[in-house]
């Protein structure tokens, strides 16, 4: 999970370096809509696995069913209280993101009308 998380962080922070670069209105507004985009995929990723998880019928034992999943939650310890912890988590955070996204977008027209 850690390394998927440096991973994205790196790519927006240098996506918003890139924005900025080249002139681009409201750039660490357009990282946070990446960064909700990224979000939203590994979220949807996670609830697809942890309903996968729920039917006993799909797998023979637990499994993760996509490669995002399998980044994000790794080799250990695999339980469907696992799998749900890290959909929530991720459901919070894109949700989290969502909610930033005007503020940021507010405070960049803000400050370049000052």
């Amino acid at each position: 999970m850690v390394l998927f998380l440096l991973i994205c962080l790196v790519f927006i922070l240098a996506s918003v370096l890139v924005f900025r670069k080249s002139a681009v209105r409201h750039p660490y507004a357009n990282g946070i809509q990446l960064a909700i985009t990224i979000s939203a995929l590994a979220t949807v990723c996670l609830a697809q696995n942890y309903t996968q998880s729920l039917i006993p019928e799909a797998n023979d034992g637990l499994g993760v069913s996509n490669a995002v999943a399998y980044w994000i939650i790794g080799e250990d310890g695999w339980s469907k209280e696992k799998f749900k912890a890290y959909f929530e988590n991720s459901a919070y955070l894109t949700f989290l993101l969502i909610l930033a996204y005007p503020a940021v977008l507010a405070a960049e027209a803000k400050r370049k009308k000052s």
